[in-house]
């Protein structure tokens, strides 16, 4: 291969790898996201260097005056209200995570419900007809140390295709 062959062969790499990155990494990237944060529903924590457990809910402590409480059994005890994962009620919540190309090889991870920021920040919630309170920290979206490694090691995988060509 001469120097001339090179250069072709080094711009067409580099085309490849601009349409990649503009036109496919986020679409990837985002679903890997995706999928990070719903499994953080699934452990019940969120995952950056490690799981950061959710703080327990209080219809799950044996010792709790809430311990088993079913609202929608008039209060009564349920059994599987006692061990159901600590966000069951919010399946809305976890299925509202998307992510949004923004161009420019960018995605950004978003969740509709207005209720998501306060459940992954923490903070003052307001429930219409109620008195507002206190909610406790759920994070399940954010900047995390394993998610970086999975993008990585998918947009290594994918440029090693583009140059192995």
């Amino acid at each position: 291969m001469d120097g001339e062959e090179f250069a072709r062969l080094l711009q067409d790499h580099a085309n490849e790898i601009q349409d990649f990155v503009d036109n496919v990494f986020p679409y990837l990237a985002g679903d890997i996201a995706v999928n990070h944060f719903k499994e953080n529903f699934e452990k019940e924590g969120f995952v950056d260097n490690g799981l950061h457990p959710w703080k327990d809910v209080e219809r799950r402590d044996k010792d709790s005056p809430w311990y088993g409480f079913e609202p929608a059994n008039k209060g009564g005890f349920s059994s599987t209200r006692a061990t159901d994962p600590i966000l069951k009620d919010s399946t809305e919540l976890v299925e509202a995570i998307d992510y949004d190309t923004r161009g420019n090889g960018e995605v950004a991870i978003v969740n509709d419900k207005p209720y998501a920021q306060v459940h992954n920040d923490g903070g003052t919630a307001y429930i219409f007809g109620k008195k507002p309170f206190e909610m406790e920290k759920r994070q399940f979206i954010g900047h995390s140390h394993e998610l970086d490694e999975k993008e990585l090691e998918m947009l290594t995988d994918e440029l090693e295709q583009i140059i192995e060509k």
